[in-house]
């Protein structure tokens, strides 16, 4: 009986610890690598794209365009656009040179299970909002999944086109967060958030049932004692 019971207990617990699994960069750059006519935003469509050592490239209307990325500690972080802080610590006009950034997000961010909330989605729109709330630099906003997040850092600039006030998005996706991207199969066609929810619901029958096996081995074992 006991030896039943332990298998159970194993069986139950196999698919926690296959969705609590963090995948690997190369895991990562398989989705990346598989997209194929993918609509990021209305009338826009990534048709491809690949990576190398230092850059994400994302081919829109036959042309590729560059997003340069770190990978450390299990964070994949992209470079983004660019943000002009004014002197009350405001977002000074538009946000500019962060489309292909943004399309890589989009893409990331959807092919995630991670449960969609406005608030929390770093689209163009909602970053100048964010800033506008609670201007920092070097620290990272993140959503309470612990899946994606920015930083704003001070922008190096160069010697031509120097801006005191300007500053640099920089996109972070934690393999490690709740809610990374399980699979590779990246259909033809516009994105949609998968259903959520399922992964909570399916955690929670497992533990209760681990439970519900382990008062039943303990009342059992007192009775024959």
């Amino acid at each position: 009986m006991k030896k039943i019971l332990v298998l159970l207990m194993l069986l139950l617990l196999l698919p926690i610890m296959v969705y609590a699994k963090t995948p690997t960069l190369e895991e990562v750059f398989k989705v990346i690598n598989g997209v194929n006519n993918v609509e990021v935003l209305d009338g826009i469509t990534v048709q491809s794209a690949r990576t190398d050592e230092t850059n994400i490239y994302l081919t829109l209307y036959d042309h590729e365009e560059l997003v340069p990325y770190t990978f450390e500690d299990n964070t994949l972080s992209f470079y983004g656009g660019y943000i002009l802080i004014d002197a009350n610590n405001k977002v000074e006009g538009e946000i500019y040179d962060n489309s292909y950034a943004s399309f890589l997000y989009i893409i990331l961010e959807n092919k995630s299970a991670i449960p969609y909330d406005f608030n929390n989605y770093y689209g163009t729109d909602n970053i100048k909002e964010i800033v506008n709330n609670n201007f920092r630099v070097g620290v990272e906003y993140k959503e309470p999944t612990n899946t994606f997040g920015f930083t704003i850092i001070k922008s190096p600039g160069d010697a031509f086109s120097y801006k005191p006030n300007e500053y640099q998005i920089i996109y972070h996706y934690h393999l490690d967060g709740e809610y990374p991207i399980l699979s590779t199969d990246i259909s033809e066609g516009e994105f949609e958030n998968p259903a959520t929810g399922n992964y909570n619901l399916l955690i929670t029958i497992m533990l209760i049932s681990v439970m519900c096996i382990g008062i039943y081995s303990y009342v059992n074992r007192e009775k024959k004692s």
